[in-house]
């Protein structure tokens, strides 16, 4: 995507009039706010035309739609750093944008855990299982019969763990891409907001508490996932 297409993207001209509307909610200069999120929105654009591509596994469905949006935190997160003027804000938001990349590429990567989980579920005709079950309980109890059915349900029941932890999965990649959404709306506050005094490291604590909170929430998904797929 160009410099002028990343200009026209929906996110960053939402996240330039989110921060413009902050900069004159807490009464600066209309010229000032104008100005604050016209930054943000060069800067975000600038940063994502700079981006060199990396090749990755296709996503499609909900999770390709989930990691777009995260990828697309991250990326507002570093445009917003490269505008903050002076001050204990621009010092720290940089440092926290290598966690937020790291929190991006996690949830990329349980993204791929759960579309690898669903295309394993599309393999598994459950219906059909369920009826091969229903007619093997009716035949008899010899043991041909018994180890078929027995067959069966260990594939029903792969089926179940699989359909539960792709739930899991999804989910948790939905909370962290929400998750980071808000980091960055509080982050667009706190740039509007900032003062250069010593009480705001309050809000900047605060802020690395929750950006730490995200990252090993979804940091701890992946792992699980990791140990049910085995991989």
């Amino acid at each position: 995507m160009g410099f002028r297409e990343e200009l026209r993207e929906p996110w960053g001209l939402l996240l330039a009039g989110t921060s413009a509307g902050v900069a004159w909610a807490v009464q600066l200069p209309p010229v000032v706010a104008a100005g604050v999120g016209v930054a943000v929105l060069v800067a975000r654009a600038a940063l994502a035309v700079d981006r060199k591509p990396v090749p990755e596994p296709a996503l499609t469905g909900e999770e390709a739609g989930y990691y777009e949006r995260a990828e697309q935190a991250r990326e507002s997160f570093a445009a917003i750093g490269a505008t903050l003027p002076p001050g204990p804000l621009a010092e720290q938001v940089p440092l926290m944008a290598s966690m937020v990349a790291e929190t991006a590429a996690s949830l990329r990567r349980l993204a791929e855990r759960s579309s690898a989980t669903r295309d394993a579920l599309d393999r598994i005709d459950t219906a059909e299982l369920a009826a091969e079950e229903k007619r093997l309980r009716r035949r008899g109890t010899d043991e041909a019969t018994l180890r078929a059915l027995n067959a069966v349900r260990d594939q029903r029941a792969v089926a179940k763990r699989l359909t539960d932890l792709r739930a899991k999965l999804l989910g948790e990649l939905h909370a962290g891409t929400l998750d980071l959404e808000s980091l960055v709306t509080r982050v667009v506050e706190l740039s509007a907001t900032a003062d250069p005094a010593p009480a705001a490291g309050a809000s900047l604590d605060g802020l690395a508490e929750q950006l730490e909170a995200i990252r090993r929430g979804v940091v701890e998904a992946d792992e699980a996932a990791r140990r049910v797929l085995g991989s």
